[in-house]
């Protein structure tokens, strides 16, 4: 009995860690599509590749910090690769490679 308790209880706190990760992910996303329309960039293959996760300590305490990169376009030529930071629920960092301007 107390195997099957520990098991539905990880297998709850599995489940709880994908949906904020999935939710994470679709926040992150939504911002980056907004910072590529503000810099006429067009987002390439529309998704975000994690690249890392820690825990690190800042001045509203310990928060998750997810480390995602994607690739954009200024020319639709070229490809580039943009990084973004995500501290918890909100965006610290959003960084692009130098791309040419059309």
């Amino acid at each position: 009995m107390l195997g099957w308790l520990f098991f539905l209880t990880l297998l709850a706190l599995v489940f709880i860690f994908w949906n904020r990760q999935q939710r994470a992910t679709q926040l992150t996303l939504q911002a980056v599509r907004r910072h590529c329309s503000e810099e006429d960039l067009q987002l390439l293959d529309d998704t975000l590749e994690l690249t890392g996760m820690r825990f690190r300590n800042g001045p509203g305490g310990w928060k998750l910090h997810r480390n995602y990169r994607f690739e954009f376009s200024s020319t639709g030529q070229e490809r580039y690769q943009g990084r973004v930071i995500l501290a918890g629920r909100r965006i610290i960092g959003l960084r692009l490679d130098a791309h040419r301007i059309h």
